[in-house]
């Protein structure tokens, strides 16, 4: 009987072959794509071309041995990339240490340990592990998350929708209100199971509109002013 291979192990045996980096990165893209239910399938098809049958084979594999890892024995909720990411991808650069699981369950219930509310955020999200532990709390929350990394937001997209999770991840700068991609967790109107759904950047609740309301208020005043500056003159 064949021994059971992690989902770590199908990532760095294809990725000796085509480069961890961009096997990583195409894998995501292929889950988010699979699990947007059909309206992403020529993406799908794009990417896989990329791969010789066998290998494309071993990404689904992968991704079967994904969807058990994070089962976690029935609990669920479990982060299925960020130690990996961390390990083989990130080494830390950038500051990518991802908080430990068991600190998040932690700040979770530091928080608020009654439960949280209707929405929960994380501007800097990750793998999103700070939205997995608040959902062990409460599941019925909507969940927000962002990041300036695209692969760290595929990675928190997936996260959310596996464990059935609804929100909304946006691949973004938060600190400069800058969006580069979003996506909705939400249920299908037909299968009512979670899906993924591409956003455009106005549909998003994640990106601010003050910078918008602040170009009209300083248009106002440059109006005002000239009013102000037309009355000095005719008195």
């Amino acid at each position: 009987m064949e021994q059971f291979k992690s989902f770590s192990q199908y990532i760095l045996q294809i990725g000796y072959k085509y480069g961890l980096h961009s096997v990583f990165d195409d894998f995501l893209e292929m889950v988010v794509c699979a699990l947007s239910l059909g309206a992403k399938e020529d993406r799908y098809h794009e990417i896989v071309r990329n791969y010789e049958k066998p290998d494309a084979y071993l990404m689904a594999e992968a991704f079967g041995s994904l969807v058990i890892e994070m089962d976690n024995n029935g609990d669920g909720l479990k982060d299925g990339f960020g130690d990996f990411y961390m390990e083989y991808l990130s080494y830390g650069r950038n500051g990518q240490f991802f908080t430990p699981e068991p600190i998040c369950d932690m700040m979770a219930r530091i928080v608020n340990p009654a439960g949280f509310g209707e929405r929960v955020a994380d501007c800097c999200c990750g793998s999103g592990r700070m939205l997995l532990a608040a959902a062990k709390i409460n599941r019925n929350s909507l969940f927000f998350g962002a990041d300036i990394d695209r692969t760290c937001a595929m990675m928190c997209l997936i996260n959310l929708c596996l464990n059935g999770l609804l929100g909304e991840v946006c691949w973004m700068d938060t600190l400069m209100n800058r969006f580069y991609g979003g996506w909705r967790v939400e249920l299908h109107p037909e299968k009512a199971v979670p899906y993924i759904r591409e956003i455009t950047k106005e549909e998003s609740y994640l990106v601010l509109r003050l910078p918008e309301k602040k170009e009209e208020i300083v248009k106002k005043q440059i109006s005002a002013a000239g009013v102000f500056q037309q009355l000095l003159f005719e008195f």
